[in-house]
């Protein structure tokens, strides 16, 4: 590759980049913004407020109106806050004003630390059951030989063609009969039960593992399970981390689970929480937006944490060399 294909592939990266980085950075700068600052029609991506000398002081004002060539406008800070003022439009400026009070009333609009432990607990198990079921029958179907495995694997990858929303209603009447409603179980559960997209890349990582290693493991004495866990499973590690990551991100960020399944306050994760700041006539969208930010950060930290195994994940080789 000449030094101009790569300039130019290093080009489009970026804007790429760029472009998938927008949302986050529009989403940082609008949880810094006041309710004012929100609504106004040109975006500024760091937020300024308009400003004004009074008394030998810089205070915060907000423009209201028009008379004539002067402008109206209302003192927002100091002790003549709240009262309005007629001013020539030369004496305001603009200054950068970060509005950091929208993070810590966020936190006061809703119990975000109680439902941050009844989410995080809900990953926990979600992640753990998830890469158990998922390993397991993926070994199944990829290391054992057995009659009907193929018809079976390609009957798991045809649920993955049913939408969520025509098993919802049957899952729901299922849960009731176990008496499982208002309790993590339906959320935590079916993730010990697999998941066929999982299943389907974990089976073709282990395709990829010499068979000559867990033949030499059975001639040894050495039991499925065991090859399972001392072969199979330290190899796949990489292909384990994407699972563990996609896995948590899903239960992280879940709603609808939540929203149907539980029904006290005290049970309640942090998307229902986040749901709560949008009002039916009215939403606080700068608190909206910090708290979405402090939800989204664990991911960001997650993803480069886990970057390296997670791109060896993706690459899906169980042997380097």
């Amino acid at each position: 590759m000449n030094r101009t294909s790569r300039i130019i592939g290093f080009i489009v990266l970026v804007l790429f980049a760029a472009m998938f980085a927008l949302p986050f950075v529009w989403q940082v700068s609008t949880s810094l913004k006041t309710e004012d600052q929100v609504g106004k029609a040109e975006f500024d991506l760091v937020p300024r407020a308009q400003v004004m000398d009074l008394n030998g002081k810089t205070v915060e004002v907000k423009p209201i109106s028009r008379k004539g060539s002067m402008q109206v406008v209302e003192v927002k800070e100091g002790a003549l806050k709240g009262a309005q003022m007629t001013v020539a439009p030369e004496k305001l400026s603009l200054r950068p004003h970060l509005e950091w009070s929208n993070y810590s009333e966020g936190f006061k609009a809703f119990p975000f630390f109680r439902m941050l432990k009844n989410t995080l607990v809900i990953c926990v198990l979600v992640v753990g059951g998830t890469v158990l079921s998922c390993s397991l029958a993926a070994y199944g179907l990829a290391c054992i030989s057995w009659k009907g495995r193929e018809v079976l694997f390609w009957a798991m990858l045809a649920t993955m063609m049913l939408p969520a929303q025509v098993t919802m209603i049957p899952l729901f009447q299922t849960f009731k009969g176990l008496g499982w409603i208002n309790t993590i179980l339906p959320l935590v559960v079916p993730a010990f039960c697999g998941n066929a997209f999982f299943i389907f890349m974990l089976r073709q990582f282990y395709r990829t593992i010499p068979a000559s290693l867990m033949e030499a493991a059975r001639i040894d004495g050495a039991g499925d399970l065991r090859i399972w866990a001392t072969i199979v499973l330290p190899l796949s590690k990489p292909a384990l981390a994407v699972v563990a990551v996609f896995s948590f991100i899903g239960a992280w960020n879940d709603f609808l689970g939540p929203l149907l399944y539980l029904m006290d306050d005290d049970k309640y994760t942090l998307a229902i929480g986040l749901a709560r700041l949008q009002g039916q006539y009215s939403s606080d969208w700068g608190r909206m937006m910090a708290m979405s930010v402090v939800m989204t950060l664990p991911l960001v930290v997650l993803f480069f944490l886990a970057q390296r195994t997670f791109v060896e994940g993706i690459k899906l080789g169980g042997v380097k060399g």
